[in-house]
């Protein structure tokens, strides 16, 4: 489990990037798996969703994920009678109290958004499709649909893949050297492109 120093000084917002460990599933899914769309059990999924959202205090149930596709669709809850499980996207914006949302990543960075002014959280999953096709700046743009203090936005990038990990290909490569918004430092540097995607809306 790991935190955020800035998003604990706020007690009123409970978060956690989860690792693999302490979960239920067994054999290949050996792990806190909380895929539900994996060919794991359903009854471990359930289970670990369950631990999940006991340690952030979440109530059985009120765990929002997504069906996650690498795209730029952002997912926002206005009222409580919108919110539902497994919507398409993958990103959500909200300001609805007593709910928790989140996103499922492997090699892919998890980005948690939280405005303390208006009270907005938003979680984003920002693989390369994903912040290739400015799936960050489409959930900024929710969060300041929402008349809120962009100024005061705390963005935290959580652990995902390091250089050091994957290899790409030339073509791979050259389609990310066609985009003026992105120099060569970042391409292999995950955590770093979705950083400076951040700072790039703000």
């Amino acid at each position: 489990m790991y935190f955020s120093k800035k998003l604990q000084k706020f007690k009123n917002v409970k978060h956690c990037f989860f690792s693999r460990k302490n979960g239920v599933s067994d054999g290949l899914y050996k792990s806190l798996n909380c895929g539900l769309g994996s060919k794991d059990k359903k009854e471990n999924v359930l289970r670990n969703l369950e631990l999940v959202s006991e340690k952030i205090n979440c109530k059985k149930g009120h765990l929002i994920t997504l069906n996650q596709t690498h795209s730029s669709k952002v997912v926002f809850f206005n009222h409580k009678r919108e919110v539902k499980n497994k919507l398409l996207g993958d990103a959500i914006v909200t300001k609805i109290p007593n709910i928790g949302i989140g996103i499922l990543t492997a090699d892919c960075a998890p980005i948690l958004l939280y405005e303390p002014r208006k009270k907005i959280i938003a979680c984003v999953h920002s693989g390369w499709k994903g912040s290739f096709n400015r799936i960050i700046e489409n959930t900024i743009q929710e969060v300041k649909n929402l008349n809120s203090n962009i100024d005061d936005l705390i963005a935290v990038v959580g652990p995902c893949i390091k250089k050091e990990s994957y290899e790409v290909r030339i073509d791979f490569f050259n389609k990310f050297l066609n985009e003026d918004w992105l120099i060569k430092f970042f391409l292999i540097k995950l955590k770093m492109i979705n950083i400076f995607l951040i700072l790039e809306v703000l």
